[in-house]
């Protein structure tokens, strides 16, 4: 199905660098002068709309996006208009007024027009990243008939892809629930946690559901309101997660001064420093000033002298 561009019927005979293919010349404004190279398969006899994408035009049936895309004669990419300006009855109708798509690539669109032009009408044998531009492209201009025969298939050959990938992409391209189901609950089910690629790849929101979904099937007790409640192994203490949280944030080891007993350090630790806990002002402890044993154990001296 990959083809490339190289020649065309030219309109003033000029000739390229792809072995002196004559090529349309074509003027936008002051701009220099530039050209547009034909297609060489999609620059059909008979073809009745055109499309430009960089420096290729495209001569295609319009009846085939007249037939089934919703929205794309109205597809202008963001911050772009058509050029030159068109009026809607003219879009599309000669080498002049050809729609011009700005964000796809020649060879994305290549694969989405070989679904209509394939010749082997039963073989549609295609690498799966193919498959991929099918989809995109279909979901973008809203082809329902042909993203379907994109989405079954992907869903063929899917496990020639990452789990993960499959996922945002399915995400991404709004696929039925019976794609996406199953491929987070085998994300969620199963024993290896996400890698940090796999994060990156869904992306924050993604990865949250993910991570609080395996939490809530793991929970040996109901979701509280905050959400779902994953007690610690039975008697582990929070300071005996500190290893763990070490290596799993890249901090240094930490290990608390007053030992593994916190309770007990806290306690030590105010009365060290003399914490008088029944007189406060505005529930501050104030401190008691510590006794000067050696003057008093000189007064004693003192006394009996």
């Amino acid at each position: 199905m990959h083809s490339r561009t190289s020649n065309g019927s030219g309109l003033d005979g000029s000739l390229n660098n792809f072995g002196g293919s004559p090529m349309t010349p074509r003027h936008e404004g002051k701009e220099k002068r530039r050209y547009v190279l034909h297609h060489d398969k999609y620059y059909m006899v008979g073809g009745d709309l055109f499309v430009l994408i960089d420096d290729v035009m495209f001569k295609i049936h319009s009846y085939f996006f007249k037939r089934e895309a919703r929205n794309f004669f109205d597809d202008v990419p963001t911050g772009h208009a058509p050029v030159p300006p068109l009026g809607e009855a003219d879009q599309g109708k000669s080498e002049a007024n050809a729609i011009r798509i700005l964000d796809v690539t020649v060879e994305e669109f290549e694969h989405f027009l070989w679904v209509f032009y394939n010749p082997s009408y039963s073989i549609y044998d295609a690498p799966i990243s193919s498959w991929f531009s099918i989809l995109k492209l279909a979901h973008r201009w809203d082809f329902p008939v042909v993203k379907g025969f994109a989405l079954r298939e992907l869903k063929r050959r899917e496990r020639e892809v990452s789990l993960v990938k499959r996922i945002r992409l399915y995400h991404d391209y709004e696929a039925p629930p019976e794609y996406l189901v199953p491929l987070y609950g085998e994300l969620c089910a199963r024993d290896l946690t996400p890698t940090e690629d796999e994060a990156v790849e869904l992306g924050f929101e993604q990865m949250y559901r993910v991570f609080k979904a395996r939490e809530l099937l793991r929970s040996p007790v109901d979701a509280g309101a905050d959400g779902p409640l994953s007690p610690l192994r039975d008697g582990m203490t929070e300071q005996e997660t500190y290893p763990t949280i070490a290596e799993v944030f890249g901090l240094p080891v930490y290990t608390p001064a007053g030992g593994s007993d916190s309770n007990d350090g806290g306690e030590s630790k105010r009365q060290a420093e003399g914490v008088d806990e029944s007189q406060t002002r505005d529930g501050v402890p104030t401190i008691k000033t510590p006794k000067n044993k050696n003057k008093k154990d000189k007064q004693k001296r003192n006394e009996k002298n």
